[in-house]
Parts: structure tokens; C-alpha cells; sequence
């Protein structure tokens, strides 16, 4: 294998692994946002988020560790490297606003079941690993529907992928 090969293969999975790092951070930051905010405002002593951060942990790790490997599977595999990331870049983007807007959303409405919800902290850690889960399974059909649109048949052709066009110089000029 060529220097350059390997550089470009290295570069290939660096971004990759970083991609797989930021959809972690994306998924664990709505435990560290409530963890700073509870600590700051003297609702909770700082050990009591860790909790919510353990579950965001595990759940951001595993997604991580899924879109380092699709990453480095797709932009190896595929002649269509941009199409791999626009449709990573959705993916991170839905999951971005998935993961705290619709916490905030389940939290926001079971506010009236605060009550029964403090004195059982597991039900609250389940609730909050399944929000995380549904914005990470989201954001991978996300991921998947649009890197499949980008390199649908149909949009190639209407792009002009599909036929090569017939040079000018082929064309009859006037009888």
C-alpha cells in the first residue's frame, strides 16, 4: 500500500472516530446541561446527575461506536463519499435536536407525575435512556433514509449521473 494511500485511509478513519466521539458528546450533553444546572442552582449535590450521566454514557458510547464503524464501512465501500457524510451530518443534526428537545418535551409533560417519579429513581433513568434511545434510532433512520435518497437512481439521473450526454459536436447543424 502506498504513503499516500495510507494517509488518505488515516484521514478517512480519524474523521470517522471523530464523528463517532461527537455523536457521543451530542447524546450525553443534556445530562451534563442538567448536571450544571442543578449543581449550580443548589437543587441537587453535584453526585446526584451521575446517575443520568452513567445512562447517557452508555447510550452515547454505543451510538458512537455505530457510527464509527457505518462511517468507516460507507466511506470505504461506496463511490459516494460526500452523500456518506451529508447524510451523517443530518443524522447528527437530528440527533442533536432530538436528544434534548424531546427530553425536554417528556420531562415537560410528566410534570405532574413528579411526585411518583421521585421516590423511584430507577423509572426516571429508564425514562431517560428510552428518549435517548428513540433520538438515537431516529437519527439513524435519519442517516439512512437520506444517504439512500442521495444515491437514488432517480435523483442521479435527474442530476445527470445517469447518461452520459451527447458531445455538441455530434449534433447535425441545419440540411
Amino acid at each position: 500500500m502506498s504513503t499516500r494511500l495510507r494517509a488518505v485511509r488515516a484521514v478517512r478513519e480519524g474523521a470517522a472516530a471523530l464523528y463517532g466521539a461527537a455523536a457521543a458528546a451530542v447524546v450525553v450533553a443534556p445530562a451534563l446541561i442538567l448536571d450544571s444546572t442543578a449543581t449550580g442552582g443548589g437543587v441537587a449535590p453535584s453526585w446526584q446527575a451521575l446517575d443520568l450521566l452513567a445512562v447517557s454514557a452508555v447510550v452515547g458510547l454505543g451510538y458512537g461506536v455505530v457510527c464509527y464503524r457505518r462511517l468507516r464501512r460507507q466511506s470505504t465501500m461506496t463511490r459516494s463519499r460526500p452523500n456518506v457524510w451529508i447524510a451523517a451530518v443530518h443524522a447528527l443534526v437530528a440527533l442533536a435536536l432530538l436528544s434534548s428537545v424531546l427530553l425536554a418535551v417528556v420531562l415537560h409533560e410528566l410534570g405532574s407525575m413528579q411526585a411518583p417519579l421521585a421516590g423511584q429513581e430507577w423509572t426516571l433513568l429508564a425514562l431517560w435512556g428510552g428518549v435517548q434511545l428513540v433520538a438515537v434510532a431516529v437519527a439513524e433512520g435519519v442517516e439512512r433514509g437520506v444517504f439512500r435518497w442521495l444515491t437514488s437512481p432517480e435523483r442521479r439521473a435527474l442530476a445527470g449521473h445517469g447518461e452520459r450526454p451527447v458531445p455538441a459536436r455530434h449534433y447535425r447543424r441545419g440540411p
